[in-house]
Formats: C-alpha cells, structure tokens, sequence
C-alpha cells in the first residue's frame, strides 16, 4: 500500500512503511476504519518525512557547509513527523502538541529549503506547507471527534 512519489531528480521514492510495521496486526487491521480525511491528513505528514529525509541525503551527499541548517530542520521534520505518525492514530493526549510542533518545524524548514536552488530543496519548500495544513486536522482543529475502531468515539485532541 506504499505510494510512489517522483522527484525533479528522477528518482523514485516510496512512503515510509516502517510505523505500520512497529504498531502491530491491531494497527493495522484498524487502519482501514480511520475517516478518509484522518489517513489523508497521517499520509500528507508521510510524504513530509520522505520529502525531507530524501533532501537531508542530498544536502548530505553535496557535502555543502551551508547546508547545515537545512539538513538539520529537514532531520527535524523527520524525527517529529514520524512521532506524530506512530501516536496519530491512536489519539494520544499528546497528539496536539505533537502536531502544533511538527508544523512549527515544517515551517522553518521551508523557509530554509525555500532559500536553497537545488531541486530537493525546493520540492521540500513546495510540499511543507500543504503538508503542515493536513496535518493540523490530526490536532483536532477541524473537528471535535471521529469515530473509528470497534465504534468507540476518540477524541483527536485532548
């Protein structure tokens, strides 16, 4: 169920699977019940970490010294984003806060990328920002509760 992304560069990248992997068969049974705008939202913050992980490799293979802020905000956006893909879903108390910080970063990194001319860096400023604003639907700004899983309501934000 991977989706395949191509980058200006050619080459092509898959979203990241390894958080299904480490949540187990009940995650991802449950999985198919999240509303449609949820896994949109889980699957805008994937393609995040895989744009950003992608341009931190590049950056790091250019081996540039002025990368170093970029490098270091895209490594952000990964380490955040894949915390609020592992606690997203099961709607921890945390997952605002989480969510609210990932977007702080997404932010900053776009603004980093932006400044940057190779390709990477700005296919990472282009996709950031949609990515932060699906996001905050997981924060539960955009509704009160959904339901999924055995028919229990659960609460997005806490």
């Amino acid at each position: 169920m991977s989706q395949e992304s191509q980058y200006p560069s050619g080459q092509t990248a898959q979203q990241p699977q390894h958080h299904q992997q480490q949540q187990g068969g009940a995650q991802q049974q449950d999985a198919g019940r999240l509303p449609q705008q949820y896994r949109q939202s889980l699957g805008a913050v994937a393609q995040a970490v895989e744009v950003c992980g992608w341009c931190a490799d590049k950056c790091i293979e250019e081996a540039d010294p002025n990368m170093t802020e970029c490098i270091k905000l895209c490594e952000d956006v990964v380490e955040i984003g894949e915390t609020v893909l592992a606690l997203g879903p099961r709607s921890s108390r945390f997952t605002s806060e989480l969510v609210q910080t990932f977007e702080r970063a997404a932010q900053a990194c776009a603004q980093e990328c932006g400044k940057h001319q190779h390709s990477h860096c700005q296919e990472c400023a282009a996709v950031l920002p949609q990515s932060a604003q699906f996001a905050r639907q997981l924060s539960g700004q955009g509704s009160q509760g959904q339901q999924f899983g055995g028919g229990q309501t659960q609460q997005f934000s806490q």
